[in-house]
């Protein structure tokens, strides 16, 4: 297979998936199997197809299902955005903006604050530790106040 002849089979296929809306399970799976058999023809740019896709986790996880990152290990950190505490994790690395850091740490914020409010939930026998769950909760997110 030529140097970037898979590329021209698997990014078609994926953004037909994405385009119809397909479930985050099937990407992974359909698009797993697809690059398996085009790594058996000898894919050599399956980063840059990669790279094309870091904004869809499922995608990223197929090919890290597959043994192919970036070397900058954006793939890694893009593998996690549904995972706070993994995509701040990840973002150990020195490639990592002020702002992909900024984002990453606010959004594990807002994932201690949404963890903090189901905890309220089951401790409504008592006013005042609902009243402190809450004051904690706005404090680390104050926009998504409940």
């Amino acid at each position: 297979m030529g140097w970037n002849s898979a590329n021209r089979i698997f990014d078609p296929v994926a953004r037909a998936l994405i385009d119809t809306g397909a479930d985050d399970t099937t990407k992974r799976k359909v698009l797993g199997d697809l690059i398996s058999e085009l790594q058996d023809g000898d894919w050599d740019t399956e980063d840059e197809s990669l790279e094309d896709f870091l904004d869809d986790p499922a995608i990223v996880k197929a090919f890290a299902d597959k043994g192919v990152h970036l070397s900058d290990k954006r793939c890694c950190r893009a593998e996690h955005t549904k995972d706070p505490a993994a995509y701040l994790l990840a973002l150990r690395h020195e490639d990592v903006t002020e702002d992909e850091m900024a984002r990453a740490i606010d959004a594990y914020a807002h994932h201690l604050a949404q963890r903090i409010r189901a905890t309220r939930d089951e401790v409504r026998s008592g006013a005042q530790p609902l009243a402190v769950l809450d004051y904690v909760a706005d404090l680390i997110d104050p926009k998504a106040r409940s």
